[in-house]
């Protein structure tokens, strides 16, 4: 059962990552068409910053301790707003060991600035520095939007 529950889930992940790319590009193409009726389009930054849950001593990250990491380092930082998703994913560490985990990943969209970038930095740092993590990955964009 457990097995077959990873090969959907893997299935599932496989098929996000395969799909999600020509559904963002279709979206944009059909917005370019409206740019020129719509001014209030923007290009802004999107961060997907990928927390992940397993703590290296074999535990995890409480949604309760989540909770508080999100309340007290990321939302006073980005009040403008943020979305929170659950995943789960793989990766591998620095001993190349194959890790899988439950992650929350945190979307940013915002001006490009210098103090911006250095407020997703210390984020990371204080993830990493309150639960022992490796690492957080960081995905950065460049992205069309309207409001």
């Amino acid at each position: 059962m457990i097995t077959w529950q990873k090969s959907l889930n893997n299935l599932i992940l496989t098929s996000l990552l395969v799909i999600t790319p020509v559904h963002t590009n279709t979206y944009l193409r059909a917005q370019s068409l409206q740019s020129s009726q719509n001014s209030s389009i923007k290009i802004l930054i999107k961060e997907e910053l990928f927390f992940g849950l397993s703590k290296p001593n074999g535990g995890t990250i409480s949604e309760e301790q989540w909770q508080q990491f999100l309340n007290r380092v990321i939302t006073p930082r980005f009040q403008e707003g943020l979305t929170v998703m659950d995943g789960y994913g793989q990766y591998l560490n620095s001993s190349g060991s194959l890790n899988r985990e439950k992650t929350k990943l945190v979307i940013l969209i915002y001006e490009n600035n210098h103090k911006r970038n250095q407020m997703i930095e210390e984020v990371i740092a204080s993830y990493k520095r309150a639960f022992h993590q490796e690492s957080v990955l960081r995905v950065t964009s460049s992205v069309k939007v309207s409001f």
